[in-house]
This record gives structure tokens, C-alpha cells and sequence, in this order.
């Protein structure tokens, strides 16, 4: 039998949770309950991939005209795989599901995840790439690895050794309502001009339906809140997703100290990585400085792609 690929239904929700719990490279951002959310503000064309009634690989997308996007609402789309599919099926996965999109749409666009999320990463982007996707932008991607002992500048740690760091507590919650209203927007609005993606409203929502994934660190001195990061727990990878700290908190350095609790806090859960995100602005040029944040917090850079293909 060939391969098979049916539009995503609402009915299927259970079935695309179960398997991008058991696929290759899922997360929980791939869950419906995540990524529906949203949902009103994106036509909603992901697809299941079957071969003999067994499904293979699901695919979150959107569509905006004559164009497909996985996902724009989402911060990597990509292709989610079954956790045995041999490289034979994985080509043949690929090269029906690129035939079936190019017979479909106009354009069509993958913005991947870093490779740290996805042990056949370069394999499904050699595929890709061989059937005629292009690499129209990178992003420089950085993440701490537990497994390579990862160094820490001592500019970092410094204020365990001057005493900067003596009255500040770290507290882990669910509080999102005080680190938005008080740092994030704040921060967010004076320093670029933005926003954050997730309302309140949002994040409390998505962390009623994922508590255990979506945790909130805060650092106060005293009753006074000065920094937090919320993270989001994803398998064997931790991201900051969320970083700010006020005024009075850069001048204690807060954020290094929430940082460094933080890697402490994650080694001992067992983690492999903390993916601190890139460092790019939205021209795409790197920001050097919150690079150097970022490696002084002894992180290391991997490339993020994103591909595409237009119809001649």
C-alpha cells in the first residue's frame, strides 16, 4: 500500500497527542492543546502521513492564500517522526509529502527546529534540500550541554564572591501576572519597542493545560521583584522562552543569578540541555551582546535553518 497523507480533523487530536509524545523530535508545543490556542488566528493545514494504516510522521501547518507554513505560529514547524522509520521510509515520507505539497501550493515554507531537538535532523534537511528547498535565512541558535561540561565565565558567578547575590531568592511558580506586569512589558516596551507573543492570558492558560512544562523563575530581594525567566520543559531540553529583569535588577545582576540557580536546578532534574534561544535581530543581524550573555552562561551556537520552495 502507498503512502497515505489526510488533513488534519479535530477528531484526530488524541491520536497526533499520542504520537508526537512517542515520535522522534516532539514536544509538547506540538501538542494539540498547545498549539490550538491560537487557533483563530491561523488556518489550521497540518497532515498525518500514513503507510498500510499506520502513521509515520505528522506535519503542523498553516496556510495563509496559496502558501503552507509549518507553523508560523509556532516557534519551528518541521516533520515529526515515528521513532523507528528507517532512512529508506523516511525518504519516501518526505518525497510524497513534498510531492503532495508542491502539487498543492504556490510556496512553501519549513522553518526547522535546532538540532538538539532532533537526532535526524541533517538527514530530513539533506532530504529536503535534494528535492529542491533552498535555505533562505539562518538564525544563530544557543544552548548549554550538560554532557560537554560546559563553561561558565567567572564574571558570572562573581557575585557569590563579592556578596551581590546575598539577599536575593529565587521562588518557581506560576506567577506570570507579576513578572508581565511588572518586568517583562515594561522591560519589553522601553528597551525595543514590543511586546511579548503570550498574553497573561495566554500563558496561564497553555500552563493550566501543561503545568508541569511551563514554570515561571522569579528573583526578588526582599518583596521587591527584579528578574524572571520563564522556562518551558520539553523532553531531555529545557528553554528560556521568556527573560527580563527591571532596572534595580540589572544592577544586582539578577538575571545571571536566576541563570545560574537555574543550571543548577536543571543539572539535578537530569536535563541534557537549557536552549537559551538565538540571539538575532529581526533583520537577522546577531546581537552581540546578549550573545555574549549568553556564552558567558557557557552556552554554544547551533544553526537554525528555515527552508523553501517556489513554484517556478
Amino acid at each position: 500500500m502507498s503512502i497515505k497523507i489526510v488533513t488534519y480533523q479535530n477528531d484526530n487530536a488524541a491520536l497526533w497527542n499520542a504520537f508526537i509524545k512517542q515520535s522522534v523530535n516532539g514536544t509538547f508545543l506540538l501538542e494539540r492543546d498547545f498549539m490550538d490556542y491560537h487557533k483563530d488566528r491561523f488556518q489550521d493545514a497540518s497532515l498525518l502521513i500514513y503507510k498500510d494504516d499506520v502513521l509515520l510522521a505528522c506535519v503542523p501547518g498553516n496556510t495563509v492564500k496559496d502558501s503552507f507554513y509549518s507553523h508560523q505560529g509556532l516557534t519551528y514547524g518541521g516533520v515529526f517522526i515515528k521513532n523507528d522509520l528507517s532512512s529508506e521510509m523516511l525518504q519516501e515520507v518526505i518525497k510524497e509529502l513534498i510531492k503532495y505539497l508542491q502539487n498543492t501550493f504556490h510556496a512553501i515554507e519549513f522553518r526547522w527546529q535546532p538540532q538538539i531537538y532532533n537526532v535526524r535532523h541533517d538527514e530530513v534537511l539533506r532530504f529536503f534540500n535534494n528535492y529542491g528547498f533552498t535555505t533562505i535565512d539562518t538564525l544563530n541558535n544557543l544552548h548549554l550541554d550538560y554532557q560537554q561540561s560546559p563553561k561558565i565565565s567567572s564574571k558570572k558567578t562573581a557575585g557569590y564572591r563579592n556578596g551581590k547575590f546575598d539577599e536575593l531568592r529565587l521562588e518557581i511558580n506560576h506567577d506570570f501576572e507579576s513578572f508581565w506586569n511588572q518586568v517583562l512589558i515594561p522591560q519589553l516596551n522601553s528597551r525595543h519597542d514590543a511586546k511579548p507573543v503570550h498574553s497573561i492570558a495566554e500563558m496561564e492558560l497553555l500552563a493550566s493545560r501543561f503545568p508541569d512544562s511551563i514554570k515561571q523563575y522569579l528573583i526578588y530581594e526582599s518583596e521587591q521583584l527584579l528578574a524572571g525567566v520563564t522556562f518551558f520543559k520539553k523532553g531531555t531540553i529545557v528553554k528560556s522562552q521568556y527573560a527580563a529583569a527591571t532596572v534595580p535588577g540589572m544592577k544586582k545582576s539578577a538575571l545571571d543569578f536566576l541563570y545560574l540557580e537555574a543550571i543548577r536546578d536543571f543539572k539535578g532534574q537530569g536535563f541534557n540541555y537549557i536552549d537559551y534561544g538565538h540571539v538575532n535581530h529581526p533583520d537577522g543581524s546577531v546581537n552581540r551582546g546578549l550573545q555574549r550573555f549568553k556564552e558567558e552562561l557557557g552556552a554554544v551556537n547551533q544553526t537554525v535553518y528555515r527552508s523553501q520552495w517556489t513554484k517556478n
